[in-house]
Formats: structure tokens, sequence, C-alpha cells
């Protein structure tokens, strides 16, 4: 088994960890030797099966950072079929396989314990564009509802006090009113405080995209999904504010995370209140694909193309 798998184009450097959840563990622009994803401090010292008193603080600790996929529960965890689904489900913690793989894409495939479902992954990337294709198959003849959220987070030198987000979506919610849809604009996100944390999700896209772009505009990202699997995002915050475990004060990172299902509650109490998720009829499959383009432009971004061009505005709006 390989414990990374090294992709690279002219413009970007990708790593993927088939042991550690096929997780995107670096995005490196190589005109500015930027690393994008955040990294955490305890990072070299993780190691899978980490001891905690509960899912979510295992998870934690077994946190790197970089880019997981959440699937089959996403947030709490959830009594689901006689068990329990953990915190963020066990896709990020599995080992998974890799079926094939050339100097700029790999494919990976992982078969869940706790639900019939196989996932079967793509990553590719291409002049300054990374794309992540995963397909769900179901393998049994029951249905599965499940969650399925992309938690891509990023860090210095990309984010730090200032950098600007711009989104498709027209509404925010809070994770402690997930009801209460607010207008994006003027959410007090568009630009990033020295200081604050936040859950929040976002909504109601005219597009389905996300950006950040460095203060001083030399550096940005933009994120694009299809809507119809993932009609909702994610987005966390902490900087610097959190001061229990495992944060301590000490981290400055945000993540736009494509997301099926809102809020963060788990897919028991979601399903209960009548949320979104995915459900996979007996024998059935879905794929979802999540786009990342990086850039160095300081125009505000309107966007992403199917082709990987960035859409950039003329004039700013964002607040």
């Amino acid at each position: 088994m390989d414990d990374e798998l090294h992709l690279r184009s002219r413009d970007l450097d990708v790593v993927v960890t088939p042991e550690w959840g096929a997780d995107i563990a670096t995005v490196r622009d190589r005109h500015t030797d930027s690393q994008i994803l955040y990294r955490t401090p305890w990072a070299d010292s993780a190691h899978r099966g980490a001891w905690a008193p509960d899912s979510q603080q295992a998870w934690q600790a077994q946190y790197r950072g970089g880019w997981q996929l959440l699937c089959p529960n996403a947030g709490d965890a959830a009594r689901v079929a006689g068990g329990t689904w953990g915190f963020h489900g066990e896709a990020s913690l599995l080992r998974w396989q890799v079926t094939a793989r050339t100097r700029s894409s790999a494919a990976l495939s992982v078969r869940l314990s706790q639900a019939p479902v196989r996932i079967r992954r793509n990553v590719a990337v291409h002049g300054p564009l990374l794309r992540v294709t995963d397909t769900f198959v179901n393998e049994s003849r029951g249905s599965v509802d499940m969650a399925v959220v992309h938690h891509p987070a990023f860090g210095a030198p990309l984010v730090s006090p200032g950098a600007r987000i711009a989104t498709g979506a027209r509404t925010l919610s809070h994770h402690d009113e997930p009801h209460v849809r607010k207008p994006w604009t003027g959410s007090g996100l568009c630009t990033l405080p020295e200081q604050g944390a936040t859950l929040a999700y976002l909504s109601d896209f005219d597009g389905h995209w996300a950006s950040i772009t460095r203060e001083d505009g030399s550096l940005g990202v933009v994120l694009a999904w299809e809507g119809s699997a993932l009609p909702h995002a994610w987005l966390w915050f902490e900087g610097r504010s959190t001061t229990a475990l495992p944060w301590f004060g000490t981290e400055y990172v945000v993540a736009v995370e494509p997301a099926s299902t809102i809020p963060a509650t788990g897919v028991e109490k979601v399903s209960r209140d009548g949320g979104d998720l995915i459900t996979l009829t007996g024998l059935s499959r879905i794929s979802t694909t999540v786009d990342l383009a990086v850039h160095h432009d300081p125009r505000p971004v309107a966007g992403l193309r199917p082709d990987g061009t960035i859409i950039f505005q003329e004039k700013s709006n964002v607040l």
C-alpha cells in the first residue's frame, strides 16, 4: 500500500494519503511554493486509533488538516441500524485501496463497514485545477440514508485576517439557529476578522461555488461543485478564539465544505427533523464532483466554469 500518492501538473503538487481516508493532505501552488491547505500542529504525531473518550475527540486527535470526505455521517454521532455512526463518519478513518494511478491522477476505492456502501474516488490535477469525483454505490437491496460532506480546510499563507470570502450562496444560517437564514452579504464573514469562531451553513445558491482570496490578492482558491447532491456548504472558522481542546486559542483556519446535509447534528437528528440527506436505494449509485482552482488574481471572484476557468468580477461588490 502506498502511504502517499504524489500528483503533479505544471501549477500544482497534490498529495493523497490512501492510508488516511484518501485525504488530500497537500495542495501546493508551484508558482509561490505555498501549501494551500491547513495542517494541524499535531499532524506529525497523529495516529490512527488514537485513544479518546468519544468519537468526536478521537476524530480530532487523528485530524491532520487537509481535505477529508465525511461519510456516511457528518457532525455528531448518530444511532443508525442498531449501532452508532461516529462523529464525521468512517470514510476518513479507513485505509483505501489504490486501483489506478498516473503522474496526474489516481483512483481509489473503499468499502465502508458501518454501511453497505462502496466509494470509488478519482483525483485528477490539470494545470491549476484539482478535481475530486466520488461515486457512492449501495451494495445492498435496502435503502441507505447518509450524509456526504467535503471538508477542505485552508490556512496560512492563504488564510489570515483580512482574507476575503465570496460565494454564490444567498443565505447563511448559524449552527445555533440553523433554520434562520439571513443574507450572506453583510454577514460579517465576507472579510475574516482578527479573531472569532463560528460554524455556519451556506444555502440558496445561485451557483454552487465559494472562493477565498488572500488579503493582498496575491493568492486565492475557488471551490465549485454540482449542487443536486450537495446543495449546501458548511462554513467553519476558527480564528484563535476557541480555548478548549484541541484548539487552545492558537489556530487560524477556515473551511468551506460542500455538503448534502445541514446542520452538523448527525444523520439521526437530521432525519428526525426532516433535513436533507442522500438516499441510496437498493443497488443504486450517485456521484459528486468538487473542483478546486488556484489563482493569483486580485479581482473579486464570480464563479468557476466546468472547464476550470475562473470567472472574475471587474468591480467588487464584496463588503
